[in-house]
């Protein structure tokens, strides 16, 4: 059996969740808790190993660097999580309840702005010089989380809305990640170039993965039951895709369109989805983002870092959760 793609940075990314522990620990103890109970949630942790990986693709030496940006990265992104659902009123995460079903509303937001300012502080006194990555991600991420929210329930959205929305809601932050990397090991403008451009790509190929697991995921392994996002009523590419045939794409679009759906609703939706090829054109349209992403890495030298970058790549098309 192969090694996963992030064995070469197993010992960073353990290192970037240690950094993260510590640096969320507050005077208050259940601030320090609720910041604990999203950290100990898991995740993949992407954002953090871009940043390493990057770092190290390039010449990168001293990993204490990447770390420190990668935690801070990782921190901003669980913040948002926390917002989104509180916004979606999401119940579970990552096969947890989420932290405003946890404790309150009230307390979960005022937790994510406290991880914002943390996460931001860690990066400041780290890099300053690529906070403007992340700023520009973050507002990104909320103009993203804005057309998101003009086409819920809406039929007339189409694949270029969908590929704003993922571009503010996760490519940038992938991109912005890689470039920190990069900018931090003192690199030269191509390589910022090429690795900012590969980790957009992933990042759109991972969130329409990610959508399409919302279809034919299975629970136990993503963490969330499927047709979540049909519940919410968001715009993903597998519900675009199956609203356009010709057969059961009429009945979808009344499903969709019902500002609030019943549970056999959202079974008949799935039913519909998985009867016609969107699933399939998601996925090709995945490993056409990836094959972008990938011809970038072409300007990279080779290194052990590189090969963890093209098996993450690859990771993201076939992964099940």
């Amino acid at each position: 059996m192969s090694e996963p793609w992030h064995s070469c940075i197993s010992g960073e990314l353990k290192m970037v969740e240690e950094l993260m522990m510590h640096d969320l620990e507050s005077e208050n103890p259940e601030l320090t808790e609720m910041c604990q109970y999203v950290i100990s949630s898991g995740g993949k942790r992407l954002r953090p190993a871009l940043c390493i990986m990057s770092y190290g693709a390039v010449g990168g030496e001293d990993m204490d660097k990447p770390i420190k940006v990668g935690a801070a990265f990782e921190i901003i992104h669980s913040a948002t999580l926390i917002h989104d659902d509180i916004n979606d009123q999401g119940e579970i995460r990552r096969g947890r309840k989420t932290l405003h079903k946890e404790y309150t509303i009230s307390k979960a937001i005022i937790a994510g702005d406290y991880m914002f300012a943390m996460g931001f502080r860690l990066l400041a006194a780290e890099a300053p010089q690529i906070v403007d990555y992340i700023v520009e991600a973050s507002a990104s991420m909320g103009a993203g989380e804005f057309v998101q929210k003009d086409f819920e329930h809406a039929a007339s959205v189409r694949e270029e809305d969908y590929i704003r929305i993922i571009t503010g809601k996760t490519a940038k932050l992938f991109e912005a990640a890689s470039k920190s990397g990069v900018a931090v090991a003192n690199a030269d403008s191509a390589m910022l170039e090429a690795l900012g451009n590969y980790s957009f790509y992933i990042g759109l190929a991972f969130q329409i993965v990610d959508d399409t697991l919302d279809v034919t995921g299975d629970p136990h392994s993503t963490g969330k039951a499927v047709g979540t996002d049909l519940i919410e009523g968001k715009p993903t590419l597998p519900v675009i895709y199956a609203m356009e045939d010709p057969v059961h794409g009429p009945r979808l679009v009344e499903l969709f369109e019902k500002p609030y759906v019943t549970v056999d609703d959202v079974h008949e939706a799935l039913e519909l989805i998985r009867a016609t090829d969107a699933v399939d054109r998601c996925l090709g349209r995945a490993e056409e983002f990836v094959d972008q992403a990938v011809g970038y890495l072409d300007q990279v030298p080779e290194s052990v870092y590189k090969t963890a970058l093209l098996d993450l790549a690859h990771y993201i098309v076939s992964r099940d959760r």
